[in-house]
């Protein structure tokens, strides 16, 4: 099997943990647009290619799906995924069995206030949130919103260009410092998050939930995993909902509990920061993957993990003559 891993960046971990899973035979294939990619360390096929905003970054893709007989595709970006969903007959086309949202699936997630517009539909607590300035003032004035409130980009990757507003003056500023920002009400809480698995029918695989300990620039840096029955119930609602609507593969769920509720903070559908304790506590989804994607017949893997599993990421340095770091060919002294 050949699988294309599409802006493996900083995910080398999940190459390896799908590596882990393969025979010699297998060719894991990873893609980014510089060769100083350390996710490239577990590719046994490292491709440089060109920016996502270029013209021939979807040509390229496609490409290399045709002339390495590409059989899987995953990607680690939003915004690659918000390309790739949108192009999934071409792959299709070519055989590759790509585990990428629908496009109906990546508008509900990449589009922040279609995720609010869609988990208030559904029933899911949600913070309230404004794409208009003007009707949360009016909120504001009339006691219905309270400050300190966030503000954040409409469409967004991390905690990049996200504010807290203490006062009407800092949300003026906010607001409008950049085109399409949201405003939401602030929730107080434990930070808690879920792995969910889906298959090819977009049937509910796995759910497994952790409790954050700590964040690093908008990813989970330190969890734990936690015994949390409706966690795991909201997950596979959460996720038949979005895979009656063509999602499949992994789906990562960011949540804040306020000891009242459980709110739904953030879609992401791909593996997330935090899969890796996850994966230590026996969720291997992707075995998972490779199994549906091999046409296997996979049974539900729904509370097959362990509870007394915690994680801390570190810096691990990568270094060494550029031959064993990068791409043949590519590397300027």
């Amino acid at each position: 099997m050949n699988i294309l891993l599409s802006c493996v960046g900083r995910r080398g971990y999940i190459a390896k943990y799908f590596k882990d899973c393969l025979t010699s035979e297998d060719v894991i294939i990873g893609t980014s647009n510089s060769p100083w990619t350390s996710g490239f360390k577990y590719c046994d096929v490292k491709l440089v290619i060109p920016n996502m905003e270029s013209p021939e970054y979807l040509p390229t893709l496609l490409q290399i799906c045709e002339d390495k007989q590409v059989n899987l595709l995953l990607s680690f970006s939003d915004l690659d995924i918000n390309i790739l969903s949108n192009n999934l007959d071409k792959f299709k086309a070519l055989g590759v069995n790509a585990l990428v949202p629908s496009s109906e699936v990546n508008q509900i997630c990449f589009d922040k206030y279609q995720g609010y517009e869609f988990l208030t539909q559904q029933g899911f607590a949600t913070p309230k949130t404004y794409r208009e300035f003007n009707l949360a003032v009016e909120d504001i004035n009339q006691g219905k919103l309270l400050f300190p409130l966030i503000v954040k980009p409409r469409f967004g990757s991390g905690s990049l260009n996200l504010f807290k507003a203490r006062h009407l003056k800092e949300l003026d500023v906010f607001f409008h410092y950049a085109p399409d920002m949201l405003i939401q009400s602030q929730i107080s809480g434990q930070e808690y998050g879920i792995d969910v698995c889906l298959n090819l029918q977009g049937e509910v695989l796995s759910v497994i939930p952790r409790r954050k300990r700590a964040m690093r620039s908008g990813e989970t840096d330190q969890a734990e995993i936690c015994d949390r029955p409706d966690l795991i119930d909201i997950g596979i609602r959460l996720g038949t909902a979005l895979g009656k609507l063509g999602h499949v593969g992994p789906l990562d769920v960011d949540f804040l509990d306020n000891s009242q509720d459980l709110f739904a903070i953030d879609l992401n559908p791909r593996f997330g920061g935090g899969y890796p304790i996850s994966h230590l506590a026996g969720g291997n989804f992707p075995e998972l993957i490779l199994r549906i994607a091999k046409g296997e017949k996979v049974n539900s893997q729904i509370g097959n993990y362990q509870t007394d599993i915690v994680m801390m990421k570190e810096y691990n340095i990568l270094g060494g003559k550029h031959e064993s770091i990068f791409p043949p060919g590519v590397f300027n002294s």
